[in-house]
């Protein structure tokens, strides 16, 4: 059976609303972080609708058939274009876009009752119809995530771009005949790649949607829900590429373990929404002290861990002071400091595993010695020599990041080391 392009085009616009419940089906089921999908399913229904319109050119009358429907259907692009910038949280413009739509339909209504010529609403609509598709794929390409579907989608675009190029070409070409229904070779082929190519961009809508929904769930398997910082397991298997890494290329590692001290008393005499706050704004101040590539973890409870790749174990230093002194100046409700514990990769180390017990080593000294401190390996002082000499773990002689502790005194604070904030690598902030 021999189809004209008039059956094509209906064709094309039943996919619409068909595409529209999958999208629909998918945003009443997706996550609220994932915006855009009611635009580009009200889109499809828009575009369904102009269409119908446009194919009972003949029957309907002409302002009905021109206007109205081919501006329905412009406005189901400016619903993809405005649902494709709300998806990747971009400014959406939408004033500006309605703008162009409404001065498309100005012209369109003057070159049909003022001035009649077929060729100029062709092109009109074409090159209406190419801008909006070609701005809805540019913040496509500009971003990095959803590789497969971005690449894929901005190809169904460029596609349907191209064949509004191509029915321009037929027009002034005369493989139109000047109808739009021409029945002809030329314009069943367009037809037809214009069914494809709209079918492949919902499809893309789909494809965008669901690896968002896959990063979403990525996300909260790898991310601590309270904080947003990493899970255990997620920083365990960061942890063990880095130092593979490190090793590989013979770069220096450093491991800190953190607890926040007397945490329970906190709950208690707070309130557990004040222990929540309190690991919350923890989180936040180690974070202003970190790079891009460093990996920050909660192990659990009150519990944290901070991998500084291409550190060494006297810039980890540094930076673990800067942490401690400013949990301890943050101004909270419940205040709260912090003991630290540090080592740093050698030759000898298989796991991270091993890591993370000499680090623990070190903070268990440090709760035992007052808590508010930092302790280094004890195994490895000689890799680090702090200001004034001393290294840190030291078994004769205390710590320049701690006070001199006696029995009788409270548990001491650690006075802050300028010196030491000289260590500080330049790309900490």
């Amino acid at each position: 059976m021999n189809l004209d392009s008039r059956t094509i085009m209906i064709i094309t616009a039943c996919m619409g609303p068909l595409m529209a419940m999958v999208l629909l089906a998918m945003r009443s089921n997706y996550p609220t972080a994932i915006r855009g999908l009611g635009w580009w399913a009200q889109g499809a229904c828009w575009a369904f609708v102009g269409v119908l319109l446009i194919t009972g050119r003949g029957t309907l009358p002409p302002f009905w058939s021109v206007v109205v429907g081919n501006g329905l259907m412009m406005l189901g692009m400016v619903q993809w274009l405005l649902g494709t910038r709300r998806f990747l949280g971009v400014p959406t413009h939408t004033s500006r876009w309605m703008q162009v739509l409404v001065f498309s339909l100005v012209l369109l209504a003057w070159y049909l009752m003022v001035q009649p010529s077929y060729e100029a609403r062709s092109l009109i609509v074409s090159a209406t119809m190419c801008l909006f598709l070609l701005a809805c794929a540019r913040p496509l390409m500009r971003q990095s995530k959803y590789r497969f579907a971005s690449r894929f989608l901005v190809l169904a675009l460029l596609g349907n771009a191209s064949t509004w190029v191509a029915r321009t070409i037929g027009h002034f070409g005369g493989y139109m005949n000047g109808q739009l229904f021409a029945d002809n070779t030329f314009n069943t082929l367009l037809n037809a790649s214009q069914t494809a190519a709209t079918l492949l961009t919902l499809i893309g809508f789909v494809l965008l949607a669901s690896e968002r929904v896959r990063e979403e769930f990525e996300k909260l398997a790898s991310r601590d829900s309270l904080t947003g910082i990493l899970t255990r397991r997620a920083w365990n298997s960061v942890a063990q590429t880095e130092m593979e890494r490190s090793q590989r290329h013979g770069r220096s590692l450093s491991l800190a373990t953190m607890d926040l001290d007397y945490f329970k008393r906190i709950n208690d005499s707070h309130g557990h929404l004040a222990g929540d706050q309190a690991l919350l704004d923890f989180a936040r101040l180690v974070g202003r002290h970190l790079r891009r590539h460093d990996q920050f973890g909660r192990m659990g409870g009150e519990e944290f861990v901070l991998l500084l790749p291409e550190t060494s174990l006297q810039e980890a230093a540094s930076v673990a002071e800067r942490i401690r002194l400013s949990v301890q100046n943050a101004q909270s409700v419940a205040p709260f400091t912090v003991s630290m514990g540090l080592t740093t990769l050698v030759p000898e180390d298989l796991s991270v595993d091993m890591l993370l017990a000499r680090a623990d080593a070190a903070l268990y000294r440090a709760k035992a010695k007052g808590r508010n401190r930092v302790e280094l390996d004890a195994g490895l002082a000689n890799l680090a020599q702090f200001p004034g000499g001393l290294a840190p773990g030291s078994t004769t002689a205390p710590s320049p990041l701690q006070d001199a502790a006696t029995d009788s005194a409270p548990a001491p604070l650690v006075r802050p080391v300028k010196s030491a904030l000289r260590h500080v690598s330049p790309r900490r902030g």
